[in-house]
């Protein structure tokens, strides 16, 4: 049995639905055409200092987007990871 037997080929979604998802879509399709811009000046502010939590602030973004980008990029980080340090150093136990 094919999985779309009996479904109507002629959807229409209602004319709130038609507005959020035309919506989304020209927000969709500007976030792309933006997306490689965006990444530029984000490498370009890394380098020149900018934290990921600035550019995650600035953007929406989570900041582990641009943690990866920065690490991508060989960006010294702006402070000591934090994961992995669960002893004091000097704790020999």
């Amino acid at each position: 049995m094919c999985q779309n037997e009996g479904m109507a080929t002629d959807y229409r979604p209602s004319p709130d639905a038609a507005d959020v998802f035309a919506q989304y879509k020209e927000h969709y399709e500007g976030e792309r055409e933006l997306k490689p811009a965006m990444r530029e000046h984000a490498a370009n502010e890394l380098k020149a200092g900018a934290t990921v939590g600035q550019l995650a602030k600035a953007t929406g973004l989570t900041p582990e987007v641009f943690r990866r980008m920065a690490r991508d990029l060989g960006v010294e980080r702006l402070r000591p990871p934090t994961v992995g340090k669960l002893k004091p150093e000097g704790d020999a136990s």
